[in-house]
C-alpha cells in the first residue's frame, strides 16, 4: 500500500442540520443519510487528490456533479478552465453580494482531474465545495438565518440568504472539503461506506484505510 488515510465515523445523532452558527456543515441535508466519514490525510499531503482522482475512475463515478461557492473576483479564472475543459456549468446568485454559486456537470475523468485542485483550495478558503456521484443532488433555495452576533441575547435578528441545499437519495455519495482542507467528509447512503472494512473493498489499488486514533508507522 502507498497511502495511509485515516477514517472516522460521524455520529448521526449529533448532525445540526439548520443554517445557523453551530451546524455541522455548512449546507443543509435533506433525505435520508446512513453514514457519514471523514477522511484524513497522514503521510502525503496531496493524497486526498490521489485518492478521489483515482476513485472517480475506479467506480466509473463519471459524470460527476459540484457545487461550489465562489467570490466574484474568481469566475475568470473558473471561467477560463471551464472553456479549457468544456465544462458544462452555470451561476447561481451567492449567500453573500460578493459571491456565487457554481454548479459543474464533470462528464469526463480529465475534467475532473483539471477541476479537483479548484473545488479543494476553495474548501480551503472556508468556502462551500461539494461533489457527488451517482446525481446530482444540489440545489438552491433561499432560507432563514440567525444573526451570527445578535446585537443582545434578547434580540436576535434574522435574514434571507440562498442556501445550498444537499438532497440525498439511496444511491447517493457526497463529499465536502472541510474547514481548511484538513480533512475530506463523505455523506453516503452505499453499503460500502457501512463499516471501514467495506470502504477497502471499493478504495483504488494502493489506498490502506486505517481508523483515525492508530498509532502510524
Amino acid at each position: 500500500m502507498d497511502l495511509k488515510v485515516q477514517v472516522s465515523y460521524f455520529p448521526l445523532d449529533q448532525v445540526r442540520n439548520e443554517p445557523y452558527e453551530e451546524a455541522t456543515f455548512p449546507f443543509v441535508l435533506e433525505g435520508e443519510f446512513a453514514y457519514i466519514v471523514k477522511f484524513l490525510f497522514f503521510n502525503d499531503s496531496n493524497g486526498h487528490e490521489e485518492l478521489f482522482n483515482d476513485w472517480s475512475l475506479a467506480g466509473n463515478q463519471i459524470p460527476i456533479h459540484s457545487l461550489a461557492e465562489i467570490y466574484d473576483f474568481q469566475q475568470q479564472e473558473y471561467e477560463e478552465l471551464f472553456k479549457q475543459y468544456n465544462i458544462e456549468f452555470n451561476y447561481i446568485k451567492g449567500s453573500q453580494k460578493d459571491t456565487v454559486f457554481v454548479k459543474a456537470v464533470l462528464q469526463a475523468s480529465e475534467q475532473f482531474r483539471s477541476y479537483y485542485p479548484y473545488l479543494y483550495a476553495n474548501g480551503c478558503m472556508m468556502n462551500v465545495s461539494l461533489w457527488s456521484f451517482n446525481g446530482d443532488v444540489f440545489t438552491i433555495e433561499e432560507r432563514e438565518h440567525d444573526v451570527t452576533h445578535p446585537i443582545t441575547p434578547l434580540v436576535k435578528l434574522k435574514w434571507n440568504a440562498n442556501t445550498p441545499i444537499v438532497t440525498l437519495t439511496k444511491s447517493s455519495t457526497v463529499f465536502w472539503v472541510g474547514h481548511d482542507g484538513d480533512f475530506i467528509t463523505g455523506i453516503s447512503n452505499h453499503p460500502s461506506f457501512a463499516t471501514i472494512k467495506d470502504l477497502q473493498g471499493i478504495m483504488p489499488s494502493g489506498i490502506e484505510l486505517v481508523e483515525e486514533d492508530d498509532e502510524w508507522d
